[in-house]
């Protein structure tokens, strides 16, 4: 890892996490390996209202929207390409940005289909009424202020104006800082999903814990092509 990356993973993870952080790096010429917790939230009984005290700009931005402004503004926090970005609002995904005196902080993005890898060829499968919440991100000076629940809140207050009732996501547990959105709404774990991918041979593991793996995901091709062809109904004209 880069000096400042690994100054950045001991302010946000501590020194155990980076441990197993370095060690899974030295393994990836054998195998690589990740594990996420599954949420669930439930828009029919309550929204999450956000828990930040800090004064940002939130807004939720669709392919309606104006993209040529929209794009730039993802694009100079970093973490993402041109092509990433353009692939997520064809498929009919919304994405809530967050800003600080005009100045663009942090985001997180809400898929409404089938097909989005969570990882290694493994798909979500989305029921109707269902959507992902997936992709967040907040610039490093940014962290700690709570931008989450602030992106988090709107895209799931518009998910519901969209006729959807449950949203998912996924979080790893080597990332505590993110754990603690669905730990201040006392969300329980659905699901414990594990997958590994070896290299030499070519194999993937796939591993749940809580609930069956194929209740949410799918490991097939025919997944993803689902995403790509199934027609969007969450937008109205």
């Amino acid at each position: 890892m880069h000096p400042s990356s690994v100054r950045e993973h001991l302010r946000w993870r501590g020194w155990w996490i980076v441990l197993l952080l370095s060690f899974r790096e030295l393994l990836k010429p054998l195998l690589y390996w990740h594990v996420w917790y599954i949420f669930e939230s439930d828009l029919s009984c309550q929204i999450p209202q956000p828990y930040s005290d800090s004064e940002f700009d939130v807004a939720v931005y669709t392919t309606r929207d104006d993209l040529s402004v929209i794009k730039p503004r993802l694009l100079s926090m970093g973490e993402l390409s041109p092509g990433e970005i353009e692939a997520r609002f064809q498929r009919g995904d919304a994405v809530a940005l967050a800003s600080f005196a005009g100045q663009p902080v942090g985001y997180m993005w809400m898929g409404f289909s089938s097909g989005i890898e969570l990882e290694f060829d493994t798909y979500w499968i989305l029921r109707e009424g269902e959507a992902l919440r997936y992709g967040s991100f907040v610039v490093p000076a940014f962290r700690g202020r709570r931008v989450h629940s602030l992106v988090n809140s709107l895209l799931n207050t518009y998910a519901r104006n969209q006729g959807i009732t449950r949203t998912l996501g996924s979080v790893s547990p080597l990332n505590p800082q993110s754990l603690s959105l669905p730990r201040h709404y006392n969300r329980a774990i659905a699901m414990t999903v594990f997958l590994a991918r070896f290299r030499f041979p070519l194999i993937t593991l796939r591993k749940s814990f809580r609930a069956p793996l194929s209740s949410r995901f799918s490991w097939f091709p025919s997944a993803k092509l689902a995403s790509l062809t199934r027609p969007s109904s969450h937008h109205s004209g």
